[in-house]
């Protein structure tokens, strides 16, 4: 318990905030997943191989956590996090509706960069709020309920998504009116994205926590947030590299999965929608509170590296699983297998962002949170998407064959995400408190 700030909110405050972070998050997962379902059509209007569609969803959000992640993650540490997260939502709602009126590929580029706002800004800023809400030994599952909006968000994206796109192939609002003249992908863009802008309000009315175990200071120089990160280095180098497997195989499935059930089961965008969405929101949401619930049930019971262990028992399981699927023969077998990779996948996500809290000082979790998905989004989803892409196109050399893509790097990625999770633990269990 802290010195200055001895009594803890209400859980129901605290869940309130959850919930509203949580929403927040679901908004941008939607407005970032709905271009998975727009390959194809993407890929003819603008002439793309599958590389430079990769980059779409990789480079481009690539290159916005590299110049503002950080200096994002300082603000939050600094400012009130709640209208940080206010100005992102306006931000990543308005270049989400932007990427609908690209006519090119360089201007769709551009807005997605601006989408990657969302979560750049969202995650560093709540990671850091909840763990002023609730006392250390209790922030797994508040943590997991932020991230199961992840799945929701996802999946929400491919069932609404998909049936968006196939309503407006055939609707009267592309003929007459506001979308006249638009593509089926451009409407949908404008119309998924729109919504979100809603929420800025909300966001500007919520209470900001107050922060715990500050000892009074307003906010570290960034000297000492480096020093911070340097004397922990033997269990947060690698626990970045590890998680940044997990998220590299996380977003080869995302984005690639459309592709593999359009190209080797030849399922419809509508299909996608309904046979892939539920998995991502029934399994992905499970996944992402039984890890959340079993690092805190481990932490009772007196695993200081609970979180850790959570993480590599969960991911090598998805990491079996996972590169089996793509190499069923029916979409029916292939979906069945991912239900589990999606389950077990799901399990580091929130073991991390806990793990990361209990071993920083307040004035510094915001920034090595953002250090942290600097570092994950470099590796997953700038070069995930990309290293699928173009082991299609150079080593396969055939699109069809984005199946074996999959597997390969599946199967590489997860005996090196459990050996590096491993060499941390001994250093995590020295640094964990509360």
């Amino acid at each position: 318990m802290d010195a200055d700030k001895p009594d803890w909110p209400s859980p129901a405050r605290g869940w309130l905030l959850v919930f509203l972070l949580a929403l927040a998050s679901v908004v941008s997962q939607f407005d970032r997943t709905v271009i998975n379902l727009m390959v194809e059509p993407l890929k003819a209007e603008f002439q793309l191989n599958d590389t430079q569609f990769g980059a779409l969803q990789g480079v481009a959000f690539g290159i916005f956590y590299i110049l503002a992640c950080i200096p994002i993650g300082r603000l939050a540490d600094r400012y009130q996090r709640r209208l940080i997260i206010a100005v992102a939502l306006a931000l990543w709602s308005l270049f989400a509706i932007g990427s609908g009126l690209a006519r090119s590929y360089w201007q769709l580029f551009l807005t997605r960069i601006g989408v990657a706002v969302g979560e750049a800004s969202l995650s560093p800023a709540a990671f850091s709020m909840l763990s002023d809400q609730f006392p250390p030994e209790k922030l797994g599952r508040p943590v997991s309920g932020f991230l199961m909006s992840a799945p929701i968000g996802q999946g929400l994206a491919f069932i609404g998504g998909g049936s968006l796109l196939t309503a407006l192939s055939t609707s009267d609002l592309l003929r007459h009116g506001l979308f006249a003249g638009f593509e089926p992908w451009q409407a949908a863009f404008i119309l998924i994205a729109a919504p979100g802008l809603l929420l800025v309000p909300i966001f500007l009315l919520v209470r900001e926590p107050a922060r715990r175990g500050t000892g009074g200071v307003e906010q570290l120089p960034l000297p000492a947030v480096i020093a911070i990160v340097r004397e922990r280095r033997r269990a947060l180098i690698p626990m970045f590299a590890g998680f940044a497997l997990v998220s590299l195989v996380s977003y080869a499935f995302a984005i690639w999965t459309p592709a593999l059930l359009v190209r080797t089961y030849g399922l419809a965008p509508v299909e996608i929608g309904w046979g892939y969405g539920p998995l991502l929101i029934v399994f992905g949401m499970s996944g992402v509170y039984a890890a959340g619930w079993l690092s805190d049930h481990l932490s009772a019971r007196g695993y200081r590296d609970a979180p850790l262990r959570v993480a590599i028992g969960g991911f090598v399981i998805a990491g079996v699983t996972g590169s089996i699927a793509p190499l069923m023969p029916t979409s029916t077998g292939a979906l069945a297998l991912l239900a589990p990779t999606i389950f077990f996948g799901n399990f580091p996500y929130p073991c991390a962002a806990a793990a990361i809290q209990l071993i920083t000082p307040n004035r510094a979790r915001a920034q090595v949170s953002a250090l942290y998905i600097t570092v994950t989004t470099l590796v997953g989803l700038a070069l995930g998407p990309i290293i699928i892409g173009a082991v299609t196109d150079y080593l396969f050399s055939d699109p069809q064959d984005i199946r074996y893509s999959l597997t390969l790097v599946v199967s590489l990625a997860t005996p090196l995400m459990a050996g590096l999770l491993l060499l941390a633990l001994r250093a995590y269990r020295e640094l964990r408190v509360g």
